[in-house]
């Protein structure tokens, strides 16, 4: 009998937090969470990365990115079959959950047009998974993006805070 309740006992936690999940990311981003913060670094500069590949590069740069703010990186890749969460970093009692992407050209558009309504959907499932896993209240999360653009000296980081997810 026990057993029987402990299972509805989650089953009803997991449930109070999907809806909670779902009714903040539905949510309209109020102007105050839309910052973008825009940092330009020399590609020079970032020899101490890994450079074996461009998301490698881009995820590295990020890491140290949000370092250098001061948060508290708890994971980094974090994969189910359903999707993945890049980082997922920690800041003043909040769990930050980053989708990162990054671009070496325009050919398939830049790294700010790569978030679709696609994208979205599979990090919000992440994210929503990763809560109830873990037992995190919505009040203390937050989806960022970071795009990276490579250029020929330079590289280009823009970090949305707050992102609406879908």
């Amino acid at each position: 009998m026990y057993h029987k309740v402990a299972k509805i006992s989650n089953l009803l936690y997991s449930v109070s937090i999907i809806n909670k999940l779902s009714n903040f990311f539905n949510k309209k981003s109020s102007s105050n969470n839309d910052d973008l913060i825009t940092k330009v670094y020399n590609y020079s500069d970032l020899a101490e990365l890994d450079n074996s590949s461009i998301g490698k590069l881009g995820e590295g740069l990020a890491k140290k990115y949000y370092k250098d703010l001061g948060y508290k990186i708890i994971e980094t890749n974090a994969r189910k079959r359903f999707g993945e969460i890049d980082i997922v970093a920690q800041c003043n009692g909040k769990i930050i959950f980053c989708e990162v992407k990054t671009r070496s050209s325009d050919r398939f558009g830049s790294a700010v047009e790569s978030l679709t309504y696609t994208k979205k959907k599979r990090i919000l499932r992440m994210i929503r998974y990763y809560c109830l896993k873990n037992r995190i209240p919505e009040e203390n999360i937050r989806a960022d993006f970071i795009a990276i653009q490579i250029n020929e000296d330079t590289v280009e980081l823009k970090h949305f805070q707050g992102i609406e997810l879908v």
